[in-house]
């Protein structure tokens, strides 16, 4: 007699929890991004047959693009799994592209809409899985066109500078050079590419020790160079 009440207790029990065990849920979270890509983060006991999904232990992951398409400027996400499955409960947090623009149309299971957070969270009990929504993106700026004009312009004034430093470096030499010999204008050429040390530029010019002094008074006292530091480290300079 106790078996057989063990037995139906048990047979009770098992008829109770059927349903609940063998019910169908979906819930979790769905993120859209701007070029049209859906990334799952799902938990459900049966599967959305989206090919580019992975389910695992009732885990759905995994990125489709089979989800959206774009027209005339519309976007259009559309979830309706080919599997014909009455939900016990659907409870699914939709995030729509952060530059979200605006939301056109929803159609199909219940929902609640955050235009804030652009979410979306579908929510219904005892339905097949299907919603539909449509929407429209901010334009994002294009400044490849802004970046290379400015690169253009920088490029014409560095090169507009060095002309006018050119020719103003000519201008100057043109004004002196009937002033002063010919050894004397070597040295100018020359630091007019840049500065020397004095042993430097008298080596490089391949001028006597006591030549090169005289030049370097003589264009001193023409206010033409200076000569900063001591002994051989002497640097000299166009003034």
């Amino acid at each position: 007699m106790k078996k057989i009440l063990l037995f139906l207790s048990i047979a009770i029990l098992l008829v109770l929890l059927l349903p609940i065990i063998s019910a169908q849920y979906i819930y979790g979270d769905i993120y859209i991004n701007p070029d049209g890509e859906v990334e799952f983060d799902v938990e459900t006991n049966s599967d959305l047959n989206i090919p580019e999904l992975i389910i695992e232990n009732n885990h759905l992951t995994g990125i489709t693009e089979t989800l959206t398409k774009k027209e005339n400027g519309i976007w259009t996400f559309s979830l309706n799994p080919n599997n014909e499955i009455e939900y016990e409960y659907i409870f699914l947090d939709l995030h729509l592209p952060k530059n979200l623009e605006s939301i056109r149309t929803t159609e199909g299971v219940d929902n609640i809409l955050d235009i804030n957070e652009k979410t979306i969270t579908i929510i219904e009990n005892n339905k097949q899985l299907e919603f539909e929504v449509t929407y429209t993106l901010h334009k994002e700026e294009n400044y490849t066109t802004l970046y290379f004009s400015i690169i253009i312009l920088l490029i014409i004034l560095i090169i507009f500078i060095l002309l006018r430093k050119k020719k103003s470096n000519k201008s100057r030499l043109d004004y002196i050079l009937p002033t002063i010999n010919d050894n004397e204008k070597l040295i100018i050429e020359s630091l007019m590419k840049r500065n020397y040390r004095q042993k430097e530029l008298r080596k490089k010019l391949e001028m006597p020790k006591a030549s090169f002094a005289r030049y370097m008074i003589n264009l001193e006292k023409k206010k033409l160079i200076v000569r900063e530091g001591e002994g051989k480290n002497k640097i000299i300079k166009l003034k």
